[in-house]
């Protein structure tokens, strides 16, 4: 039996089948294409070179910025489509996740074009693409009278229309939380469905003839409107001099959920995708709505570990380094979070004057006071076997029990009030950490760090982004596997649920292989991090055999350490606002300063190696020094005198490393270089050298 959905999907793949015949654009798409383009950083950085047009006449000053007029470029160049030069040859040979960002873009570009030209000109509803997405809308409204269901179908297709304005529209045709449900998510997957096959047909022109491997929409938030495609606004159709909502924000994929009589947007969205066996495969996404207060981020995982990809409002792309950018990150609120409601809470229950300092105080108090009663009864006790006839001291005593049991009576009353409250804040504790963990869940397991070379950001794993092209690029692996990606915006509070509004378009695209490397090319920069005050990186690269063999060539090899702002004073008042989150990821301000780099470069027959280390401003004290060294060194205590130690032990320990764990011990013996540093003695450095090489 074929679906519903399975029919339409037939429907677009025969419907873009006779529009592929050609397989050549249109005027008018090259027009969409070349905008794109020009408003796609990304797409920009890397084919702006490919489009030839003169852009001078439609260019104007508006708040000390010179801007295009693209409504006016694209009019012109419909009428003069020769002014407009596209270099295909170009474009075909670049990153296939840059060609499906543009087919993409494009067709959603086209979509919202079509779509409103159905809306505002009746007459063109009997367009084969508006019966195409209207007709399976009708049948999910099939007691709506004709009027209202028209009326209805064009607010749910509008492509320009927030998500909140359809569902004001179907709240008030009585329609109850189940049916909203079913029409929103049926028009969010008709459009996924609809850009995966049309985006293909883009996507093949532009690539000659190659074909995308997979396609997912995503899309998060709370559904009130967002920037538009490209950042671009409609006209307001009753009003033409003011501007309306954000182009295109009615094609959002989003997915909801009934939540009692109502309907809600899902707060966090994911989808699988298959890689191939044997292929290397690029991960290429692009983010459409952001706003510069939040940063979403998109959580890709592969079975046991993740990789982060965080937003920059910025520049338009993604990055793992978490620090370009500004604005609040899921991840930052995971932060904020830990900190208002565990640390903070359980600093305020141990502080001097805290609740349990002063539950601790009236425990006290009542054992005291028990003791005294216990103390009386003893005296009445004795009183009664020896002095019986003694009725006054023994009344005196009776009356002193009665009047602590009252003085007891309100002790437990305040000690069970404060352990009440102590329990309720304890609770809350333990909610909020289970809410944390959660939320922790989210970003996936075992997050992987990374190193920055050039314009690539590598992981451990092998996996790299290349951020020039915007693609997360898997090695060939020899079994098929399947990746979770997770779209995550962060919420406008810190408990809340509404969410920042973002659409993500995420394609797999095979990737070809990288040349090899040449010696002649030879130019790599390795770089290491470390935890605070240790000088044992968590880090170790491992150089291709055939690289190493390569290096075994070289007739001399010369070693160079140098210094970073090693000059600056630095303040001993410095502190972690967190020492724990120091061990974390992603890597902090503070955390990017403790590191070290080797770089490898030639000059003639010489292989020359660079090693570069730094501290951050906190104070060190050599923790995981033996205690001869400190003792040598004169170190006795905490000193930002011993972070220039600090650097020596990672520069060296670091290239030590490095020839142990890549076999260049023959080629590089310890005795053929000698460190030094401009605020060390030479005794100093020699003593460092040595610990480190009779490891």
């Amino acid at each position: 039996m074929i679906t519903p959905r399975l029919l339409t999907l037939l429907l677009l793949i025969f419907f873009t089948a006779l529009l592929a015949q050609s397989q050549e654009m249109t005027t008018q798409q090259e027009a969409w294409l070349y905008r794109i383009v020009q408003k796609t950083p990304a797409l920009s950085n890397s084919w702006k070179e490919h489009f030839t047009f003169n852009t001078e006449p439609f260019q104007r000053v508006q708040q000390g910025e010179l801007k295009s007029d693209f409504d006016a470029i694209f009019n012109y160049q419909q009428q003069f489509p020769e002014s407009l030069q596209i270099n295909y040859q170009a474009i075909k040979t670049s990153s296939h996740g840059l060609i499906t960002e543009a087919a993409i873009k494009l067709t959603l570009w086209e979509l919202n074009e079509e779509l409103k030209a159905c809306i505002y000109h009746p007459d063109n509803r009997n367009h084969a693409l508006w019966v195409q997405f209207s007709k399976p809308l009708i049948a999910l409204l099939p007691k709506i009278k004709s009027k209202k269901q028209e009326e209805a179908i064009k607010t749910v297709m509008h492509p320009s229309l927030p998500i909140f304005k359809k569902i004001e529209t179907l709240e008030a045709l009585k329609l109850d939380a189940m049916e909203q449900k079913e029409v929103l998510n049926r028009w969010s997957q008709m459009v996924a469905d609809y850009c995966q096959v049309r985006s293909q047909y883009f996507f093949s022109i532009l690539s000659d003839g190659a074909h995308m491997v997979n396609t997912a929409f995503l899309a998060a938030g709370e559904g009130s409107g967002t920037a538009g495609l490209l950042y671009e606004e409609e006209i307001n159709p009753n009003d033409s001099s003011q501007l309306w909502y954000g182009k295109g924000i009615g094609l959002f994929t989003y997915q909801l959920r009934t939540y009692q009589k109502s309907v809600r947007l899902k707060e966090h969205l994911s989808t699988t995708m298959q890689l191939p066996a044997g292929q290397r495969v690029a991960l290429h996404t692009s983010l459409w709505g952001l706003n510069s207060s939040f940063k979403p981020m998109l959580i890709i995982t592969d079975d046991t570990i993740s990789y982060h990809l965080f937003a920059n409002f910025d520049t338009k792309t993604l990055s793992p380094d978490a620090h370009l950018g500004e604005g609040i990150s899921h991840f930052d609120r995971i932060e904020q979070y830990r900190h208002k409601h565990i640390i903070e809470p359980l600093k305020e229950l141990q502080a001097d004057n805290s609740l349990t300092t002063i539950f601790n105080k009236e425990l006290a108090s009542k054992a005291a006071v028990e003791d005294e009663i216990h103390q009386l009864e003893a005296e009445i006790d004795t009183l009664l076997k020896y002095e019986p006839d003694n009725t006054n001291a023994i009344s005196y005593r009776k009356r002193l029990i009665d009047s602590k049991l009252h003085i007891l009576s309100d002790k437990e009353q305040r000690i069970r009030t404060l352990n009440e409250k102590l329990s309720k804040e304890n609770r809350d504790i333990i909610q909020a950490e289970e809410q944390l963990k959660e939320m922790v869940e989210l970003c996936g397991p075992n997050p992987q760090t990374w190193q920055k070379q050039g314009e690539n950001y590598v992981f451990p794993t092998g996996v790299k982004f290349d951020f020039q092209t915007q693609d997360l690029i898997f090695p060939s692996h020899p079994s098929k596997r399947t990746l979770q990606i997770r779209l995550l915006s962060a919420s406008y509070s810190l408990r809340g649920k509404q969410k920042d509004e973002v659409q993500a378009y995420v394609s797999l695209t095979n990737a070809a292989e990288p040349p090899q490397p040449l010696l002649s090319e030879l130019d790599t920069t390795f770089s290491y991090y470390f935890h605070p005050d240790e000088y044992h990186s968590y880090n170790t690269h491992y150089l291709d055999t055939i690289l190493i063999e390569q290096l075994q060539h070289y007739q001399a090899v010369a070693i160079h350490f140098t210094h970073s702002d090693v000059l600056k004073p630095q303040s001993a008042d410095y502190h972690y606002p967190d020492r724990q989150r120091e061990y974390k990821l992603p890597m902090t301000g503070d955390a990017l300063k403790r590191q070290a780099s080797i770089k490898l470069f030639e000059q003639g027959d010489t292989l020359h190696i660079a090693v570069n280390a730094s501290t951050d401003p906190v104070a060190s004290r050599l923790s995981q020094s033996a205690g001869t060294l400190k003792k040598q060194l004169s170190v006795t205590k905490t000193s930002t005198t011993n972070n220039s130690y600090l650097e020596a032990l990672r520069a060296l320990q670091t290239i030590q490393t490095f020839i142990i764990k890549n076999g260049l011990q023959q080629l590089i013996p310890p005795s053929s270089f000698s460190y030094t540093h401009p605020l060390l003695t030479t005794y100093e450095c020699q003593l460092i050298q040595s610990e480190i090489f009779s490891q």
